[in-house]
């Protein structure tokens, strides 16, 4: 079966790989020592499941093909809450999920989709297939839309008929932007994974004590990729579902601190943002609300 004429539908761009062998020896040892280096800070869980992250085939017996597929989500409005833009529309699990199952379904043999929730190296399988490069910033760059693109997986038993795409590799050539540009100095020149412990994206998301500083926006962080020439061009996605709606766009931080929890429930429940807490967003506002002030 021909994958172009599967994933027309999705007119998104997209990539495969033959899945012939585990990730290469390289790319688990790197993972491996950002693990013992303490990089991953208290994400505990992604030294869970090694076998797995290792080989994608034990994720559905007989895995044969890996398709990889981009989803835009840059976007241009304006909104009041100093946000990530990847957390201004609806929860990109739900959204990729939902479109990917729909195609998945599609499919002959067994599949399984991936989000963002199985213990699947995604960058690295992205960059492998063709899909795109990574750069200093470990972001993914997509050739045509740059880094501002949502991941999802479907693991096929099947043996597709394919182009396969060329593997791409360093596209930041010299250039350190993001490494100077980055507020917590978690990026290296190398290309090695940043170090979570300093990651504002982290920190304002994941970590759940005390902040250790002020903070540039109340969830997530862009700077590395605002400050990149590759996404210099990059313009709005074509997917109504990652626009802010004009709710959500008429927030200000002013609102949070009278917002009571089954309001801000009732606000996040499919957004990305619904992964913080009340508690964590004020915390948050706090810290912001210091660097805007000092």
């Amino acid at each position: 079966m021909d994958l172009n004429s599967c994933l027309s539908q999705l007119d998104l761009p997209w990539a495969a790989c033959r899945l012939t062998g585990p990730i290469e020896p390289y790319a688990d040892a790197q993972f491996r020592n950002w693990l013992t280096e303490g990089r991953n800070a208290s994400m505990g869980y992604m030294a869970n499941y090694p076998d797995l992250r290792r080989d994608p085939r034990l994720l559905l017996e007989g895995a044969k093909t890996l398709i990889a597929v981009a989803f835009p989500y840059y976007t241009d409005e304006h909104i009041g809450l100093p946000v990530a833009l990847y957390a201004r529309g609806r929860d990109y699990h739900e959204v990729v999920r939902e479109r990917l199952m729909a195609v998945a379904s599609t499919l002959p043999g067994q599949w399984r989709v991936c989000v963002d929730s199985a213990p699947l190296r995604e960058r690295y399988w992205a960059q492998r297939a063709g899909l795109g490069a990574i750069g200093r910033n470990n972001q993914l760059y997509v050739p045509g839309f740059g880094s501002y693109c949502f991941l999802g997986f479907i693991l096929s038993t099947e043996e597709f008929d394919f182009e396969p795409k060329p593997r791409l590799e360093n596209p930041c050539g010299d250039c350190r932007r993001c490494i100077d540009a980055c507020p917590g100095q978690c990026l290296g020149e190398d290309y090695r994974a940043l170090d979570a412990r300093s990651c504002q994206s982290y920190l304002t998301i994941e970590h759940r004590g005390e902040l250790p500083g002020r903070v540039s926006s109340l969830a997530g962080c862009d700077i590395c990729q605002r400050v990149c020439p590759l996404n210099r061009d990059a313009r709005p996605t074509a997917i109504a579902d990652f626009h802010p709606t004009e709710e959500f766009a008429r927030l200000t931080p002013a609102d949070l601190p009278a917002m009571t929890p089954s309001r801000f429930r009732a606000l996040f429940r499919h957004s990305a943002l619904n992964r913080l807490r009340l508690p964590q967003l004020l915390r948050n506002l706090t810290a912001y609300s210091e660097k805007t002030v000092n």
